[in-house]
């Protein structure tokens, strides 16, 4: 994908993920998400941070010192607290067609987040948000390219490098090693450090990824 087609992929995950949240009752708002630490709602409010202005992020950081990560999970619970659910639709409404990334990042980690995070939320709460398995493997490429370092400090380290990954629903692989199969999504979520789905896979290397990661 060119940064236009990327553009255009987050446009799509965003409407999706406003179509979701518009029908959540008050209670699925407040369920634990697969973040730790973070409800839905801390979630939704995470993705409106684009819509922050530098001096507002300049506050949060003054507010929050520390570690990047401290700023975003901390920074992200207190917009939620700050705006209600409809408030949070409404901002979220506003980046549809905003095409402008987080500073000092780009329009892949716009894409990552806007796959992540609807897992996030859609996982706990019993809900399937299909996501084509393209824009799935974009962002996925997108997070291999780290080689563990930069931006792939926020996600939790699995040792999933030292095995092929080969997805089963699009023409995608990545890696040296056993054999490990699964779907864009699943694999996807081992390399973002999520092991909701690390049962879901599959091939001759797969049990012995899942003891490494346990």
């Amino acid at each position: 994908m060119d940064d236009t087609e990327v553009w255009s992929a987050v446009d799509r995950r965003r409407r999706a993920i406003l179509e979701f949240l518009s029908g959540l009752s008050p209670d699925e708002w407040d369920t634990p998400s697969l973040c730790a630490g973070w409800t839905v709602r801390d979630v939704a409010a995470h993705l409106t941070m684009p819509l922050l202005t530098v001096p507002q992020l300049a506050l949060l950081a003054l507010r929050y010192p520390g570690r990047t990560n401290r700023l975003i999970r901390d920074g992200s619970i207190a917009l939620a607290r700050r705006h209600d659910p409809g408030q949070l639709v409404h901002r979220l409404g506003l980046l549809v067609g905003r095409h402008r990334p987080f500073p000092g990042l780009t329009c892949r980690e716009s894409l990552i987040d806007a796959v992540g995070h609807t897992f996030d939320m859609a996982i706990p709460l019993g809900r399937e948000l299909p996501i084509p398995a393209a824009e799935v493997a974009e962002a996925a490429g997108r997070v291999v390219s780290y080689h563990g370092r930069g931006n792939a400090k926020v996600f939790r380290s699995l040792p999933w490098a030292t095995f092929q990954l080969t997805a089963t629903d699009h023409p995608w692989c990545t890696g040296d090693g056993e054999p490990v199969t699964g779907t864009m999504t699943d694999l996807f979520l081992l390399l973002t450090g999520r092991t909701v789905r690390i049962a879901h896979l599959d091939g001759p290397g797969a049990d012995t990824l899942r003891r490494a990661a346990a």
